[in-house]
């Protein structure tokens, strides 16, 4: 098989990519991918891959990998469709290249780059003859719906922000595109069940090196050690029964590689999970890491305190992803891959392992955060 395809050094798109290679070695990937900051596209795609092998605990199959990756220089957005066409016969395509702004789109380019760029996606698959087309969607097509959202319903009317609409047009494209289809809509990626690490960090990680900020600079400013205890009055605007879908990127990687495999029958499925975290569970672990007091999930009015203004400001964006009372059903996905593949839950533990491996990861030489990171785990809460 050869897949034509986008998005090869994102989160999702090199995790897919690796073991789908790996599971199937006559298998070839043929992916659009850009330059930046002076370096090649070529060079970017390998130097990921090569990174998401070692991600993935198999160093040793990146060479093999990388022997069936072709790279074409380009942008959705400026698409290369002849050179591309060059390397086909293709057998399916499979779209994922996507900007996850989640904040204001004031010049239009988070929208146009999720419209616009599977505008293009689906005119090359056409121009190539594919028969199928795979998309890489989010489950927040769900805008601000509450309740029960079926996998193959789009039930929104209303959105938090631009890539929320993007993706719902983008995804209505893709099912009256003429092709048959298959459509995945992950929540929130995070770190991996096992350790929490993740490749690239997202969304919910700046909450966490936010919080890292306000301590360590309030702790200055009061003359006392970030290591210990200290109170603040930051809330985060959400109920404290609300739900948070965060899905653990092995998770994603090994569902979206075996529904890739499944017959295309124009379904989308749920890569979300059945076990959310509650906001209370969230600000209880970032509490217990980082030992704040007072930190505290509120459904009603937050008080217009300093913290709080820039918690608004550099954050807010995230604030309706933590006051969701939506479900996401997983029929499609139970169908297609048993009960077995979804008998996980990240929980409170899952979700302060993870916080942990932040701050050990990506704050090395940090040493407050280091020993708050590496403390017991069995410590009280001090929220």
């Amino acid at each position: 098989m050869k897949i034509l395809m986008t998005g090869i050094t994102g989160l999702v798109g090199a995790a897919f990519t690796t073991a789908l290679l790996r599971e199937h070695p006559s298998f070839q990937v043929v992916s659009l991918c850009r330059g930046f900051c002076g370096e090649s596209g070529q060079s970017r795609a390998e130097k990921i891959l090569r990174m998401q092998c070692e991600f993935d605990g198999k160093p040793e199959t990146a060479d093999d990998i990388l022997s069936r990756v072709t790279i074409v220089e380009g942008t959705l957005g400026n698409l290369p469709a002849e050179a591309m066409a060059k390397e086909g016969p293709f057998d399916t395509f499979f779209h994922c290249a996507a900007d996850v702004n989640l904040g204001k789109d004031l010049e239009g380019k988070t929208y146009a780059t999720n419209f616009g760029g599977t505008q293009a996606a689906l005119a090359l698959a056409k121009s190539v003859n594919v028969p199928t087309f795979h998309y890489v969607s989010t489950a927040y097509v769900a805008g601000k719906t509450v309740g029960r959202v079926m996998e193959d319903d789009m039930p929104a009317v209303d959105f938090n922000n631009s890539y929320e609409k993007s993706k719902f047009d983008a995804e209505k494209l893709v099912r009256e595109s003429g092709f048959a289809y298959t459509i995945y809509r992950p929540a929130i990626v995070v770190g991996r069940r096992s350790d929490g690490v993740v490749r690239k960090p997202l969304a919910f990680y700046r909450l966490l090196e936010f919080l890292g900020q306000v301590k360590r600079l309030t702790c200055s400013k009061a003359g006392i050690s970030p290591k210990g205890p200290f109170s603040t009055t930051l809330r985060i605007q959400a109920g404290a029964t609300d739900k948070v879908y965060f899905v653990p990127i092995d998770y994603v990687q090994e569902a979206i590689t075996a529904l890739f495999q499944q017959p295309v029958n124009n379904q989308a499925y749920h890569i979300t999970g059945e076990s959310p975290l509650s906001t209370h569970q969230i600000e209880n672990s970032i509490c217990r890491v980082l030992r704040l007091d007072g930190t505290t999930v509120n459904g009603g009015p937050v008080a217009e305190t300093m913290d709080n203004k820039l918690m608004a400001r550099f954050l807010g964006d995230l604030f309706p992803y933590f006051s969701s009372d939506i479900v996401f059903d997983q029929s499609n996905v139970r169908k297609a891959l048993g009960d077995k593949i979804l008998d996980w839950e990240y929980g409170q533990k899952g979700l302060e392992i993870l916080i942990r491996s932040f701050y050990k990861d990506y704050f090395p030489n940090v040493e407050w955060l280091q020993t708050l990171a590496n403390a017991p785990l069995d410590r009280e809460p001090h929220c």
